[in-house]
């Protein structure tokens, strides 16, 4: 087993900080979604959600492609 470079932890440890804040944001839709299900402001809000978490997705599987380098 070989020891992981300063690249591989600084890509790790941004992961994980895009990992939580993904986290936050589907715990803030899913808040907004159950607050305003009577209201057509809820379609604004929840409609892009999941093309949000699909580029954040995106972003992370680059950076961490990119750290294996």
């Amino acid at each position: 087993m070989h020891a992981k470079t300063a690249k591989q932890n600084k890509a790790e440890l941004i992961v994980v900080g895009i990992a939580v804040i993904t986290f936050v944001l589907g715990l803030v839709a899913h808040l907004a979604g159950a607050s305003f299900a009577n209201s057509d402001l809820f379609g604004y809000i929840a409609a892009p959600i999941p093309l949000i978490l699909g580029v954040i997705f995106l972003i992370s599987y680059k950076i961490a492609a990119n750290a294996e380098d």
